[in-house]
């Protein structure tokens, strides 16, 4: 790191994740798994680690405001001394550690990597520190810009949710995504009983936990969870409570023909299948990827779940006249649409993502997703039914969407029941139009929207 300076480890890996993740666009989480192994810090160590490292990529933005402010030539800062900055920017701001000590780590950690900067760090620190009591500077209850810097969000993202939620559940979702995500598992029957898949768990010291959705546990140790023998074996799978919703909407046709659109690594593909067993009979599951290399990846893990009569087929979900190898047009029973999507709704577990989309991807995605919902409709048979599922809070790339196809539709489509798939609790999750979209809460699932659509003729 340049100079030698000595830094404590847990804000040395936190600065490296913070380096890693701007220079090659990476992925946080996978970025933090990485450093750590690379690192072999203690358990201590470790969590602090996590913590500055994720807290500084999800408050991004307001802590490049607050340098800013204290500053008069922000552009001058050059990115590594920005890294620096940024780690004991939120160490002020949202962990309230002690100024002193705040102020000094920082400072080394910008010595480190400019020896220069010293007393540019020692200088915007200090000013920060002068202003954490006053911090977020506006009342978030009232000032938008103010509500935005107390969560760590992008203004404009805050007041579309304040738009289309209103004030008090938009204050909410913006002050879990801060928190951390439980780890949410589904237990695969095709690999054993759930009482085999509990017993795993419970060896594994992931102390699961069952929730109201078949199937379903929330593990209370989420690292020993996913480091445990029950997850590679696949004997349990880590999935969103909320993402488990689409799937069972999907109902039940054993033996009958169903479609999985979008299928991916294949998730959904497998909760599927065990639907239609646990009702009498597999499925034929067609699994639909753009990417062949995705289509090779699915198949593999099919095998290893051990999930039967899976077919991947390869092709653009948008135009399904020119995809050989799915079923004739008007045949299928059931198709899963689990369109490509902003993920605003499971910002908590990408913590660079809400900084890097924006309002046109928004509009861009939804685009999509209508052309790709039209597809996949015309698969359906009378009788049959289509799930449209995001995992977004965005009313253009969610209720726009399904409002918008219904009306195309002439009345051959209307919405079906997925009241008869949720937990009673769950029954407030539900539009006024019959639609299921779930808003992330402290120790609660993501945000989750799906639309059960039927057609009646």
């Amino acid at each position: 790191m340049g100079t030698g300076m000595s830094v404590a480890p847990a804000r040395r890996a936190a600065l490296a994740v913070l380096k890693r993740v701007r220079e090659r666009t990476a992925f946080g989480p996978e970025t933090l798994d990485a450093v750590l192994r690379a690192t072999g810090l203690d358990v201590r160590d470790t969590a602090m680690a996590t913590r500055l490292a994720y807290g500084a990529l999800q408050t991004l933005g307001t802590l490049d405001e607050a340098i800013d402010r204290f500053t008069d030539r922000p552009t001058a800062i050059e990115p590594a001394v920005r890294d620096a900055l940024r780690l004991s920017a939120y160490e002020l701001l949202f962990m309230r550690t002690p100024a002193r000590a705040a102020v000094h780590e920082g400072v080394d950690m910008v010595r480190s990597v400019r020896a220069q900067a010293s007393g540019l760090a020692n200088a915007v620190l200090r000013k920060i520190a002068a202003a954490t009591d006053s911090f977020p500077w506006g009342d978030p209850d009232t000032d938008d810009a103010a509500l935005a810097r107390a969560t760590g969000h992008p203004l404009w993202l805050v007041e579309r949710w304040t738009q289309e939620l209103g004030r008090e559940r938009a204050q909410a979702l913006l002050r879990a995504d801060l928190e951390p995500a439980p780890l949410y598992l589904w237990l695969n029957p095709f690999k054993g009983s759930a009482v085999e898949a509990m017993d795993a768990l419970i060896a594994d010291g992931a102390d699961p936990a069952s929730c109201s959705l078949p199937g379903c546990v929330v593990a209370r140790e989420p690292h020993s969870a996913v480091r445990g023998a029950a997850v590679a074996r696949g004997i349990a799978v880590v999935t969103d409570a909320s993402a488990q919703v689409a799937p069972l909407a999907c109902g039940t046709f054993p033996g009958g023909v169903i479609v999985d659109v979008a299928a991916g690594r294949g998730t959904k593909t497998a909760q599927i299948q065990a639907v239609q067993v646990a009702a009498g009979a597999p499925a034929r599951l067609f699994a639909l990827d753009l990417h062949p290399f995705k289509a090779d990846v699915l198949s593999r893990r099919m095998a290893d779940l051990c999930v039967p009569a899976v077919l991947p087929v390869v092709g653009d979900a948008t135009d399904l006249t020119v995809v050989d190898g799915l079923p004739a047009f008007g045949t299928a029973d059931a198709v899963l649409l689990d369109a490509p999507c902003s993920g605003l709704g499971s910002l908590r577990r990408r913590p660079e993502k809400r900084w890097r989309v924006t309002p046109d991807d928004i509009a861009r995605l939804a685009i999509l997703q209508s052309r790709m919902l039209e597809q996949s409709a015309s698969l359906v048979r009378p009788g049959g039914r289509v799930v449209y599922s995001t995992c977004t809070i965005s009313r253009a790339e969610n209720e726009d969407v399904v409002r918008a196809f219904l009306e195309a539709s002439g009345g051959r489509f209307a919405t079906g029941d997925i009241c008869s798939v949720l937990p009673a609790e769950w029954a407030g999750a539900v539009t006024e139009n019959g639609w299921f979209q779930s808003i992330p809460a402290i120790d609660g699932p993501d945000g989750h929207f799906v639309a059960v659509l039927d057609r009646v003729r």
